[in-house]
């Protein structure tokens, strides 16, 4: 989707374009009419004037050239004049040996238009028809000017103008560019604040920092940490409050067994087995509640500090076994796309798993090729080929019972899915045992 930038840029621009092509047509349409107007008003002076030089003595029809402009007397000057009278025509010595193409008009009518002139340039011609009292025969007297000349400076206007414009245009433009992007650097170094947020570097965002406009944005994400924060802590209090509840009955239970060994041995030991199972589950959950308990709810996993406590965790956990939890991270790789949280339960699900099930060793390495990845791998027995096509199975829920690989899958499979992370299973060619990758989307 386009950014807001991007889009205001766009229209703003937009908008001036079309504001600047249209105060150029309008300039245009302005200035050629302003030309045109100017053209005629100096046409009807030269029509007046050239009225004034007509003599009629003797019968004869003459012009007086001593009253008449000396632009009429170059060859081509671009004023020309002509007098058409039955069975004859007056020119003006600027026609030389050209003659204007007129249509003869009545009395008072006058006709305006364009054609093609002397040297074939464009003319605008005024013509005006004579009565029979004003020269005692019907005449049409026309005046005419060259447009090349005035067409030249109409060009040189109009083109100064369009220089000017597109300048204008080009520095609004770079003007938009520049205040758009100073406007949105408080957006910015928002991004920025949010990226530590995530990391875990802050706890809340400085309101008094931030644009006045994005401040209730601010707020009301400064509460929405506050309110997921005390929901947090709601469930890791909840969480241990459970795990500490059911160490009583559990003691009175223990005591029970022990009791039952002195009647019924074998029954004795497979319940101390479930109670040590459900033992672990407690120390397990009681170990996330004091990993998690802290964390804010907007961060991130980091690596490698979240998973050498996991690690740690886990040592204290399964402390009857010397694991060597090793962990391997790129030195440009420092989180993981996943809530902190999600990601605890996730891969401590997983590294649990490969805790109890290991010999002596337990591996983390995180890559970073089309994706991270994340693959844990340990020295254990490892699971047959045919489970784990059911391990991989989507939807499938193995529970420790069943496969001894299990518990927590369902969970794993769950978050997983939820963040879209390609989960694998598979068997570990360095360490043996099982090996499980956890592929991020890119």
């Amino acid at each position: 989707m386009i950014s807001i930038r991007s889009k205001l840029s766009l229209w703003l621009t937009g908008l001036v374009i079309i504001a600047t092509l249209g105060g150029l047509v309008l300039f245009e349409t302005m200035l050629r009419q302003a030309f045109h107007d100017s053209i005629i008003d100096r046409l009807e002076e030269d029509l007046e004037q050239v009225l004034l030089a007509v003599e009629y003595e003797n019968g004869e029809i003459y012009i007086d050239q001593s009253e008449l402009s000396s632009f009429y007397n170059p060859v081509y000057s671009g004023r020309y004049f002509q007098l058409n009278i039955v069975g004859k025509e007056l020119r003006s010595r600027s026609l030389w040996d050209q003659r204007l193409e007129v249509k003869t008009l009545n009395a008072g009518e006058t006709r305006v238009w364009q054609t093609k002139g002397p040297q074939n340039h464009d003319i605008q011609l005024l013509s005006l028809g004579l009565s029979a009292d004003t020269l005692s025969l019907p005449a049409t007297i026309t005046v005419a000017q060259d447009l090349s000349i005035g067409r030249k400076v109409f060009s040189q206007i109009y083109g100064t103008k369009l220089g000017i414009n597109l300048a204008l245009l080009l520095a609004m433009i770079t003007g938009i560019i520049l205040v758009l992007r100073q406007s949105f650097k408080p957006v910015n170094e928002m991004q920025l604040v949010l990226n530590k947020l995530r990391e875990g570097e802050i706890s809340s965002l400085d309101v008094d920092k931030i644009p006045q406009e994005l401040q209730p944005l601010a707020t009301t994400y400064n509460d929405l940490l506050v309110y997921s924060s005390k929901q947090i802590e709601r469930s890791r209090n909840n969480l241990g409050n459970l795990s500490h509840g059911l160490k009583t009955p559990l003691a009175v239970m223990q005591q029970q067994v022990e009791a039952l060994g002195l009647k019924d041995p074998d029954a004795a030991i497979a319940m101390q087995k479930q109670l040590d199972h459900i033992h672990k589950m407690i120390e397990r959950k009681l170990a996330a509640a004091r990993i998690t308990g802290d964390m804010l709810p907007a961060a991130q996993m980091q690596v490698p500090k979240d998973l050498q406590d996991l690690c740690q965790t886990l040592a204290k956990v399964h402390h009857h076994k010397a694991i060597n939890c090793q962990i391997s991270v790129p030195e440009d790789v420092s989180r993981l796309p996943i809530h902190r949280e999600d990601g605890m339960e996730l891969i401590g699900n997983l590294l649990d798993n490969a805790h109890k099930w290991a010999n002596s060793q337990v591996r983390v390495v995180i890559t970073d090729q089309q994706g991270l990845t994340v693959t844990i791998e340990d020295d254990g027995p490892g699971v047959e080929t045919h489970e784990l096509a059911l391990l991989t199975n989507r939807g499938k829920r193995l529970d420790e019972d069943t496969m001894g690989h299990g518990l927590g899958l369902s969970i794993v499979k769950d978050i997983a899915e939820q963040y879209q992370i390609s989960l694998r299973f598979e068997h570990s060619l360095e360490l043996g045992g099982l090996c499980v990758s956890l592929t991020f989307k890119a």
